[in-house]
């Protein structure tokens, strides 16, 4: 009763926050959260505008969907499709949606909750190596009971947050006398708790989940398992193509042997050595690649996520970065100035903070005018700390404090805690750098890697949904165009970019996006022929530049918020950049496809016209200026309602460098519609759709 009691509800809040604006599919939620490799499970889905929602698309082939009836979908999963996080959408009259993350794995027994069990005494019987796929209740707790002998080792993790989940989950453990054992912390993401438990003798026991605010209705995966679990290896950084050996810390490691000095919740982990070689072609260099979601700031970032071999059952994948100088091992003791480690620059340095309140100290000898970039990664690995680094003098003098970077930008949220930048060596001689958790934690998760490397231009690009707080995917109406945004994240490259797309279907286009010296961020245009035939899937964005007389060219990655709610701005890596092209736009604006030239410090002027595709629209369109190149002005300019055509008047600085740059407008309009055609009710909505682009080129300013 309970869940269907939590969809009714669902479903009333979502039509209460429907827009004024034309149907776009949107997925708010799946359950189950995850099914096992070689089976199959039946999906529900939550959303808005799921209307002739008959199919769900995956970014694995592994995974194929049966409509069942309106909002469910049956689900098979091969036996080979590796075990990870994937990528659910939904395809419907309105679109492809935004991606919900649907886990996959192994070697579990899938378990649906089942009510009551919002006690002790009615605690759900479930198998040891169990995935539970639950709700959380209002105001009330899940228990369940398992078995367990004397001495085995059990993982217990709940997922929510990793899973796109809004629950804030908290766990317990007690026996099933109800002696309490164990209580949860967040872990995960800060938020995500995980229990690491060795029974004290054999029988059952019983785990508690409950939300934190007490909120029900919101779902979560739950772990119940003695198979091998992963926390970490070390060093965190390897060369593509080198043979290297890794630590791997854990828990039920098949060969590894106890490590007294790295405790967690009161338990040793486990050690245990590998060889292992990171591939090096030319597309894995260029990502990050994960098997696991990953938050949006790893995209920041290039390395791997992998299963190690000879581990079978394991519960999770190794992360690690790549490395584009000599790794240097963290050695202790250099927790202070006196005893500062060594090291020889360019290098990429494996730390970890090994206790609380322990900071690492490195020495280096430098030139004047010598630059370093200082890159510290540690949240985009997943790992817990808030670490900061300082560059000292030799008389102990501070010079420069390297802490938090990253982009928040309508969809996008990139900001995060690792230290990003360029030091400078001010004089001839000797330096120092700390490095340390911000609030002084420590122990076996605080790990860091340190890139001190020299300067070379680069960039990671980004592309997200044009809707800020609600994961979408453009819209395409036949006869107009739909748009997503570009964030270069540029690293110490300030010159042109251009941002193609590939793999479009037949009656889609995308021009090449021109991007300004000056700019970080741009939109991406995408337009239907009026005889397009309807489509979704994925499309292929790339962006390259002429760097030093050399094409640099970068894959683009994908991201999207996690949640349509405003005030939380938490995006999550994508593999995927998905489209859809349906039914008539309403109107369609067009630039002109020649190229325009002005001279910077001056103006030009350029038509602009509206088709108006629907018979019963008349009315007028405003324009204004979406996502302009840094230095272009352009006043709010309106189509009247009894014109096709205008003329706008641009404006660009003088300080704007020579060179072709892309100019989109954004059309606002209000549109009669009914998604009943039959309907003899038209209400007026308000359409927002980009026009084609101009491309601009910029000459020196002309000479007084």
């Amino acid at each position: 009763m309970k869940r269907v009691v939590l969809t009714i509800l669902a479903c009333v809040a979502l039509t209460s926050q429907a827009r004024a604006q034309l149907p776009l599919i949107r997925l708010d939620r799946i359950f189950p959260l995850g099914g096992q490799a070689g089976g199959e499970v039946t999906i529900d889905v939550v959303g808005r505008d799921l209307d002739d929602a008959k199919d769900l698309h995956f970014d694995h082939p592994g995974l194929k969907a049966e409509w069942l009836k309106a909002n469910q979908f049956r689900v098979k999963i091969d036996a080979q499709t590796p075990a990870g996080t994937y990528e659910l959408r939904v395809v419907g009259r309105f679109g492809i949606s935004g991606a919900r993350v649907f886990a996959v794995s192994k070697d579990l027994a899938e378990v649906l909750e089942k009510e009551p069990n919002d006690s002790p005494d009615k605690a759900q019987v479930v198998p040891m190596n169990c995935a539970v796929n639950g709700f959380s209740d209002n105001n009330g707790d899940d228990f369940f009971r398992f078995p367990a002998k004397k001495g085995q080792r059990i993982v217990i993790d709940c997922q929510a947050v990793r899973l796109d989940s809004t629950m804030r989950p908290m766990l317990s453990l007690a026996t099933a006398e109800g002696k309490d054992l164990q209580a949860s912390r967040p872990y995960y993401l800060r938020t995500d708790p995980l229990l690491d438990f060795v029974a004290p003798a054999d029988g059952d026991y019983i785990v508690r989940v409950f939300d934190q605010t007490f909120s029900g209705g919101k779902p979560y995966r739950l772990i119940i398992s003695d198979h091998p679990h992963i926390e970490n290896v070390f060093p965190a950084a390897v060369i593509p193509g080198e043979k290297t050996t890794l630590e791997i810390l854990g828990r039920n490691l098949p060969s590894g042997k106890p490590a007294p000095k790295m405790i967690i919740q009161d338990h040793p982990l486990e050690s245990l050595s590998i060889s292992f070689t990171a591939p090096k072609d030319d597309v894995t260099l260029q990502r990050f690649s994960f098997l696991n979601h990953l938050a949006s700031p790893s995209l920041n970032a290039r390395g791997m996520q992998f299963y190690p071999e000879g581990l079978p059952k394991l519960l999770n994948p190794a992360t690690v970065v790549f490395a584009d100088a000599p790794v240097t091992l963290d050695h202790e003791p250099n927790d202070t100035p006196e005893t500062a480690q060594p090291i020889t620059l360019p290098t990429v340095i494996c730390g970890r903070l090994d206790r609380p309140g322990d900071a690492d100290w490195f020495s280096f000898t430098a030139k004047a005018g010598d630059t370093v970039a200082v890159d510290l990664l540690c949240e985009r690995m997943d790992f817990p700390g808030d670490i900061f680094v300082i560059f000292f003098d030799s008389k102990g003098n501070e010079l420069q404090t390297f802490d938090d970077h990253g982009s928040n930008f309508n969809a996008l949220a990139q900001y995060n805690r690792d230290p990003l930048g360029v030091f400078r060596a001010p004089a001839n001689g000797d330096y120092k750098i700390f490095v340390q958790e911000r609030y002084r934690n420590g122990g076996p998760r605080y790990q860091y890697v340190l890139k001190l490397t020299p300067v070379v231009p680069d960039f990671y690009p980004v592309a997200f949904h044009e809707t800020p707080n609600e994961p979408t995917c453009p819209l395409v109406w036949r006869g107009g165009s739909a748009y997503c945004e570009l964030c270069l994240n540029r690293r110490n490259y300030q010159g042109p970019v251009t941002v193609e797309a590939e793999g479009l279907p037949p009656g889609l286009t995308c021009p090449p996006v021109l991007m300004s010296p000056q700019a970080n961020f741009a939109t991406m245009v995408f337009t239907a022929a009026p005889d397009a035939k309807e489509w979704a899937g994925a499309v292929r964005l790339k962006a390259w530049a002429m760097i030093d007389g050399k094409r640099v060219e970068r894959e683009v990655r994908g991201c999207q918020r996690r949640w349509n709610i405003a005030n939380i701005n938490t995006s999550v890596s994508l593999r995927q950049v998905c489209v859809a092209v349906r039914e008539q736009a309403p109107y369609a604006l067009r630039l002109p496809v020649e190229k325009v030239s002005v001279a910077a410090g001056a103006g030009f002027e350029s038509k602009v016209t509206v088709a108006r595709l629907w018979k019963d629209f008349k009315g007028q369109v405003q324009l204004t200026g979406l996502n302009m190149p840094p230095g272009f002005a352009l006043p709010t300019t309106v189509i009247p309602a009894d014109k096709a055509e205008t003329v706008l008047k641009f404006n660009v600085a003088a300080n704007v460098p020579p060179g072709e740059y892309t100019v989109v407008l954004r059309g606002d309009a209000q549109v009669p519609y009914n998604r009943d055609p039959a309907a003899p009710a038209r209400p007026l909505v308000r359409v927002s759709d980009p026009s084609t682009p101009l491309v601009v080129v910029v000459t020196a300013p002309i000479k007084k």
